[in-house]
């Protein structure tokens, strides 16, 4: 199963943007993403959640930004590019590879403990899951994190060349 192939869809700031070379350097970017957040964005204020571990929408965020890097530097050339996006109501994060002819397929062979876990884990916390490739020879993988009340917007991946985030 690949998740959607579409470019989330709205004017979105960039927050933070952080470039990892290694696993190593995980533990900066989780620390600097969580120091980020709420940035003023609802997605990260949610309260811990039963449905989901215990786990608060700050939380959420890191443990999926983690997940998708790490899924990056394992499967792409890096450096890899994670990044913080938010328009006050979503929240994006946006993990950015220059191995664009490899989708991001979530495996259906594994058993718990094998790894290979981190998309299925993203789709379970985040609120949509999708990926795109740009003429510019990237592939992004992103999560978004909505407030309660808004719904998923994503537009086809077709319109990924001309981008919408603004401070890209």
């Amino acid at each position: 199963m690949t998740p959607v192939e579409a470019v989330p869809v709205g004017r979105l700031d960039v927050v933070g943007a952080w470039s990892v070379r290694t696993v190593d350097d995980l533990a900066d970017v989780r620390a600097d993403l969580e120091s980020r957040l709420p940035c003023d964005c609802a997605p990260a204020r949610v309260g811990p959640s039963g449905e989901l571990g215990g786990l608060s929408g700050r939380q959420r965020m890191v443990l999926v930004a983690s997940e998708l890097v790490a899924n990056a530097l394992e499967h792409a050339r890096p450096p890899v590019v994670a990044r913080l996006l938010c328009d006050g109501q979503v929240a994006v994060v946006d993990v950015v590879d220059r191995s664009p002819e490899a989708p991001p397929v979530v495996p259906h062979d594994r058993e718990p403990g094998e790894g290979g876990h981190g998309l299925r884990l993203a789709k379970t916390i985040a609120d949509e899951v999708g990926w795109y490739r740009t003429d510019r020879g990237e592939k992004h993988v992103w999560a978004r994190f909505a407030d309660a009340d808004r719904a998923p917007a994503t537009a086809p991946a077709s319109v990924a060349s001309g981008g919408a985030y603004r401070g890209v």
